[in-house]
């Protein structure tokens, strides 16, 4: 109830903080009493979006961190560190430049096919390398993901008309995003996340190793197939509604295992509340950091996540 709590506090702040402060009262009129004024426009066109697709976006990131991790049996892995959030960048792109899709749906059926790919991509690699070990499947993860942003830059420098389109986006943004993406995003990432859910014994299970999870009965190969859809739904929906925001998958996992444990049925609901309220606080902060000027979001949760892994780096390390 707490982290609810919390989260409604932080959507109300993403409503009245920014450029200009709205008191609630404004927020009110311009919610259920819509009276065409240019208050009232800021805040349900523009404040409005931000505060839902922050909170989908974020929830989103933060349960395919939760089963990355666990899948990888590596506290370090996510999202980006798995080349995940690369690989759906690079689909979006690709599916923009060279085949003209511009559909919001088409945009988020390209960064989810993307996302699994990649996925698909990472654990073959590193299994045809001598076995999942975690260190190895990071390795992996990172190496595919400076390969995908380096295609995309190249794809964007030679499409001088889709590169003023893309490049804000791809540093992950809220800003601008029509309330559609909302709408569409929404539907794939309760999808991803009722997934998730299904599979948290099994996810229990692979806490440990392959041999303890097959001897409780978890049938490997189907549920690893499983959490790759699940993880392919969620981070897909999540770029192509906002562009990579990154490490909020890194960061927020771990905050919720200090919580709540390291059961699934309640690692992953009290992971989605805290990814929900990072990237709105993230999204609020960004607005302020370099004012009046908008940093991208991305900037936020990456200069955060980047403090994380190198303080978990050197846990490892000692």
């Amino acid at each position: 109830m707490g982290l609810i709590i919390a989260l409604l506090a932080a959507m109300l702040m993403s409503l009245t903080l920014g450029f200009k402060l709205y008191g609630l009262d404004q927020v009110w009129q311009a919610l259920f009493a819509f009276d065409g004024s240019e208050t009232a426009v800021v805040i349900s066109n523009l404040r409005l979006p931000r505060a839902v697709l922050a909170p989908l976006v974020g929830a989103a990131l933060a349960i395919a961190g939760v089963i990355v991790q666990t899948l990888s049996r590596n506290r370090i892995a996510s999202p980006d560190t798995l080349g995940l959030n690369a690989g759906a960048s690079l689909a979006v792109v690709v599916a923009s430049t060279a085949f003209g899709v511009g559909s919001l749906l088409g945009l988020s059926m390209s960064a989810a096919l993307g996302a699994l790919l990649t996925s698909f991509l990472v654990f073959a690699i590193a299994a045809g390398a001598g076995g999942l070990s975690p260190i190895r499947i990071v390795l992996i993860g990172v190496t595919i993901a400076g390969l995908g942003h380096s295609i995309v830059e190249m794809i964007l420098t030679t499409n001088e008309a889709q590169l003023q389109q893309l490049l804000f986006w791809l540093s992950g943004s809220f800003v601008d995003r029509p309330m559609t993406l909302a709408q569409t995003g929404a539907p794939i990432v309760l999808i991803g996340a009722a997934l998730a859910l299904l599979l948290h014994r099994a996810l229990d299970a692979l806490q440990a190793d392959d041999s303890t999870a097959t001897s409780l009965g978890v049938p490997l190969a189907l549920v690893r197939g499983g959490s790759f859809v699940s993880v392919a739904l969620l981070t897909g929906a999540a770029v192509s509604m906002a562009g990579p925001v990154t490490f909020v998958g890194l960061v927020v996992p771990h905050a919720a295992r200090r919580l709540v444990g390291l059961r699934h049925a309640r690692q992953i609901p009290a992971a989605a509340l805290l990814g929900a309220i990072y990237a709105t606080l993230a999204d609020v902060a960004a607005r302020f950091i370099i004012y009046p000027v908008e940093a991208p979001v991305g900037a936020i949760t990456a200069v955060v996540g980047g403090v994380v892994l190198l303080v978990l780096l050197k846990r490892r390390a000692a």
